[in-house]
């Protein structure tokens, strides 16, 4: 199997390809969502740019019925790789919510919920045609029926909607998901020393989070300044965590 507890420069389906079926409890994810374009404008470090400069190359795809062979593949890995009652939360572009969720049931996942994060600073509408976007989404289902571990921490925290200031960042990642908010999920969907697997680890979010929590954790990504700063993250991690 795979090393653990590190973060490797792979390919999400190449080191998806190592693990052993069944053997992860949780995976918590942000894979591209395939919106990136030189036509759709977005704010970064107080420059306007088209999204695909801003988040580079990783969220292009040549065509949409790529983006969705992609989303496919992992489903269906996803699926392989946990253990009978885990839990799969991913982030996903609104347009395309409905159609994970309709593949992610008809191979197996039950459909749970949807975690909102909702942006208390939304960029502003530069050619104000349209709604400001001010939340994103979160797929939540299980392997199974039910989930094998659902830590109910409390009322006040287990809603399904976290407010964020995004203009808050710990990091230069451009797709950086709040610390607080993974760290939530991971904490109520899985028990210390269990095993959680994020494909896209991206800035390691997810990866700080289990660092902090106690759970194991295993990663991919083919960025390496993002792994470099995953690593970084790791290790303030279990500095805060001694």
């Amino acid at each position: 199997m795979i090393a653990l507890n590190r973060v490797h420069r792979m390919d999400a389906f190449e080191g998806l390809a190592q693990l052993s079926d069944e053997s992860v409890d949780l995976v918590v994810t942000d894979p591209p969502y395939g919106i990136a374009s030189s036509k759709r404008t977005t704010i970064r470090k107080g420059q306007v740019m088209s999204t695909k400069e801003a988040w580079g190359s990783w969220d292009t795809f040549a065509h949409p019925f790529d983006y969705d062979v992609m989303i496919l593949r992992l489903i269906s890995e996803c699926y392989r790789v946990l253990k009978p009652g885990g839990s799969l939360y991913m982030f996903l572009a609104r347009e395309n919510c409905g159609f994970f969720i309709r593949h992610a049931v008809s191979r197996g996942f039950t459909y749970r919920n949807e975690l909102a994060l909702i942006k208390t600073t939304p960029l502003p509408s530069l050619h104000k045609k349209n709604w400001r976007s001010a939340f994103e989404l979160c797929m939540y289902v299980v392997k199974g029926a039910m989930p094998t571990v659902f830590n109910f921490v409390s009322q006040r925290e287990c809603v399904n909607t976290y407010p964020h200031a995004s203009c808050v960042r710990l990091t230069n990642h451009p797709t950086e998901k709040p610390f607080e908010m993974i760290k939530r999920i991971v904490r109520v969907s899985s028990n210390p020393g269990d095993l959680v697997l994020d494909p896209f680890m991206g800035s390691g979010t997810t990866a700080a989070a289990c660092v902090e929590t106690g759970r194991r954790f295993v990663g991919f990504d083919t960025n390496a300044e993002y792994v470099r700063m995953a690593e970084r993250r790791i290790a303030d991690a279990g500095r805060e965590a001694a």
